[in-house]
């Protein structure tokens, strides 16, 4: 699936969110999506790292290795201030859209009376 898609949109936020925690390398936060969100976006890893490129080039997230422990080095990635900021943003587009759709299943839900209602469902 593309990472345009309008399952992955909100990788963004998502990611920023869990940043928002703490520092995290792309693995924990790969995980923690996978735990988290909706199976049906099947988001890989390869989206997981692309967007938090992506993020990094913004500015919205900062990262750097971790050496210490066993195992392979791994990319911390912490967000900043303007990862904050564009946190806040993708809290106020998500808000306004769960308002629209929670009027969309509420008129769905509770069509008027009369001949505007016959069809309802016949999509």
């Amino acid at each position: 699936m593309a990472l345009n898609s309008k399952q992955t949109r909100h990788l963004p936020a998502f990611l920023l969110l869990f940043l928002n925690d703490g520092p995290a390398h792309g693995g924990i936060l790969w995980s923690r999506m996978a735990e988290l969100v909706p199976s049906v976006w099947n988001v890989d890893t390869g989206a997981v790292y692309r967007v938090l490129r992506d993020l990094e080039a913004r500015g919205a997230v900062n990262s750097h290795w971790d050496t210490q422990g066993a195992g392979p080095a791994k990319r911390v990635y912490v967000i900043t201030p303007m990862g904050r900021e564009e946190l806040q943003e993708w809290y106020q587009d998500i808000l306004a859209r769960k308002r629209s759709l929670d009027f969309f299943i509420h008129k769905y839900e509770h069509p008027p009376e009369g001949p505007t209602s016959e069809g309802r469902g016949s999509i």
